[in-house]
């Protein structure tokens, strides 16, 4: 049995321990949950994700206002289950849980009030049907809940087809994502709020950025569920 059809017909399992869930604990349990490596200040965690962005792309200042991360993610850990549960399995429950979550812990650090309108970071459309549906759409609707903002996915979209990031050195992933997004409306929010699930070197977010900055959006925040930590 795939795990996409034993979590829609048992949907009340712990993706990561496989236990039986306690109420209010959508997709994965408390005790797992203690086990991820999670920041503990909304903007210790914001300046670390910019460090690393920078530390890859260092016009990332001039592309990303203000941002924050919930999670130190490395391979092997918990969190990888919830992830891949996330982008692979159609746990949309687990994305919108998250969402939530991260919209909570990211109100420290920007202001609903600031932003005015969610972009999740699209998949091209070959990768979307294969996937049927986008984790970062899903986490920016959990994100919404909280911020009472509309998730746009008219506004950009990924034009090139690109292959997977994982395996990649810096300066591949920065080709492999040359000129992938392109602007798909004719009138831009001034601030947005750019969603994805995990940032490794920020390829994707700085290209994405890039692209709304050069559309005449005014300042571009990040948010994303977790931060890729060398191992």
């Amino acid at each position: 049995m795939s795990a996409r059809l034993f979590h829609f017909l048992f949907p009340e399992v712990c993706v990561v321990c496989g236990k039986l869930l306690m109420p209010r604990e959508p997709g994965c349990c408390a005790d797992c949950k203690e086990g991820f490596d999670g920041f503990t200040d909304a903007r210790a965690a914001g300046h670390m994700l910019m460090h690393s962005i920078r530390s890859h792309f260092g016009k990332a200042d001039t592309l990303i206002s203000q941002a924050s991360c919930h999670y130190r993610y490395s391979r092997h850990s918990p969190l990888q289950k919830v992830l891949h549960s996330m982008k692979y399995e159609g746990n949309y429950t687990l994305c919108r849980a998250f969402g939530r979550e991260l919209g909570e812990w990211l109100s420290d650090v920007i202001q609903p009030e600031s932003i005015d309108a969610l972009v999740p970071v699209p998949l091209h459309r070959l990768k979307l049907i294969e996937r049927s549906f986008n984790q970062a759409e899903k986490i920016a609707e959990g994100i919404a809940e909280t911020f009472r903002r509309p998730v746009r996915t008219d506004l950009i979209e990924r034009c090139r087809y690109t292959e997977t990031q994982t395996g990649l050195s810096v300066s591949e992933r920065r080709e492999n994502l040359d000129a992938a997004f392109r602007i798909a409306a004719e009138a831009m929010p001034e601030r947005i709020l750019l969603v994805d699930d995990v940032v490794t070197t920020g390829a994707t977010v700085v290209a994405a950025a890039a692209a709304l900055k050069k559309s005449g959006v005014l300042a571009v925040s990040l948010a994303a569920l977790a931060l890729t930590i060398k191992e």
